[in-house]
């Protein structure tokens, strides 16, 4: 990317940076006198800019720098405006006219020294991409190169929705192979036998691309934490290992682990636990109370673990149920005998989650996860949600 920044920390001397070095509009970099206007024909061209980017390599795009001849010539900024309504605006206008929704799209405003605005937009390139324009009926589909935006035409969108297929399915066959590898006890650490849940975050375009993070900075107390096991607040027992980093409960010494982590070098999360399935019970027990809360605080702290690696959306979430046939959910209230919530599979895969903004609370996330479960219990939903979709357990988080 030209822009190295995060788009929150960009000032005016970065945008200044940006006409003393020549910078040129073209793949990844617009440049826009005016924000767009509220007439239909502008709308179509703000939504073909912003698309144009998510659908290609991602890229910037700035409001409130004049340019000549692709060139930032000035840099005024926008006068009169409230910044926080514009983006608001802005943000608005992308909701319902692109499909499928664009992720990861942020804009912040800059002030200049002359009290006016630069408002700049971050677009990450999509990994659903093609996204179409929808809006007023439309159906077209753009893309860009160093000249600017173009439509696609129909030789490429069939090669965008082929390299978008070919990536879930790069992520889907990764899963298999990885609860293909916890079933037959070829886990990074050594786990008790039991029934086992197993959360795997991955992000879209981490599996074939040779990417590599520096895991060198969990060494830090202040990180090591984030890579609790389920279950757990600590980080404990870390170490690297030929995949990346891991740490569990228990001391291998003596016996199997209960729950580990496993961070791979490219992103990708592995938990697994069995802390929360007790075979002893008659029927066999899932705590389904400890279930839901222990799953939304790692969900938390996992998500924290990409903002550290600096790890845009999208990103799968996939949960996992392995070895639980015949394993009870016990309803609220209904005491640990109760059988009316038999789990009759032996795995439950539970349909991925595909999160494109991380700011939802992991409660929220994670509720079509719990529901799935539940589902197979024989309920309609889990029960720790009211009418509302509000989480009961909530004030547990703490607890």
């Amino acid at each position: 990317m030209i822009i190295q920044k995060k788009i929150s920390e960009l000032t005016e001397i970065d945008l200044l940076s940006l006409k003393d070095n020549h910078i040129h509009e073209g793949k990844q970099i617009e440049y826009k006198s005016q924000l767009p206007g509220k007439k239909d024909k502008d709308k179509k061209e703000f939504l073909a800019d912003i698309s144009s980017f998510s659908n290609t390599a991602g890229g910037h795009i700035f409001f409130g720098i004049k340019e000549k001849e692709g060139f930032p010539n000035e840099i005024i900024g926008l006068e009169n405006i409230n910044p926080d309504q514009e983006i608001l605006r802005l943000e608005n206008s992308l909701r319902d006219a692109i499909s499928p929704r664009l992720p990861g799209v942020t804009f912040e405003p800059i002030p200049l020294g002359n009290n006016n605005y630069v408002i700049a937009g971050f677009i990450p390139r999509s990994w659903v991409a093609p996204h179409m324009i929808t809006f007023n009926n439309s159906s077209k589909f753009f893309a860009r190169n160093s000249a600017g935006k173009y439509q696609l035409d129909v030789m490429e969108l069939r090669t965008a929705f082929t390299a978008s297929s070919t990536e879930a399915e790069k992520i889907k066959n990764f899963h298999a192979h990885r609860i293909g590898r916890i079933l037959s006890d070829e886990t990074p650490i050594p786990l008790q036998k039991s029934a086992r849940i197993a959360l795997h975050i991955i992000p879209m375009g981490a599996i074939g691309k040779g990417i590599h993070y520096d895991l060198k900075r969990f060494q830090e107390s202040k990180n090591k934490h984030f890579l609790a096991p389920i279950d757990s607040d600590f980080g404990n027992n870390f170490s690297f290992n030929f995949n990346g980093v891991t740490s569990h409960i228990g001391n291998l010494r003596t016996n199997p682990a209960a729950s580990y982590i496993q961070l791979f070098r490219n992103g990708v999360i592995e938990a697994v636990t069995m802390t929360f399935c007790d075979a002893e019970k008659d029927p066999p027990i899932i705590y389904s109370q400890q279930f839901e809360i222990s799953l939304v605080k790692s969900l938390q702290k996992y998500i924290t673990v990409f903002d550290i690696l600096e790890i845009e959306e999208p990103i799968f979430i996939l949960l996992s149920l392995l070895d639980v046939a015949g394993y009870n959910l016990p309803s609220p209230g209904g005491g640990f005998s109760h059988r009316n919530n038999i789990i009759p599979s032996n795995e439950l895969i539970v349909p991925e989650i595909l999160l494109d903004d991380r700011s939802l609370p992991a409660y929220e996330i994670l509720k079509p996860a719990f529901d799935a479960v539940w589902n197979a219990g024989g309920l309609p939903q889990s029960p720790y949600y009211d009418s509302q979709g509000n989480w009961t357990l909530l004030k547990d988080l703490t607890s």
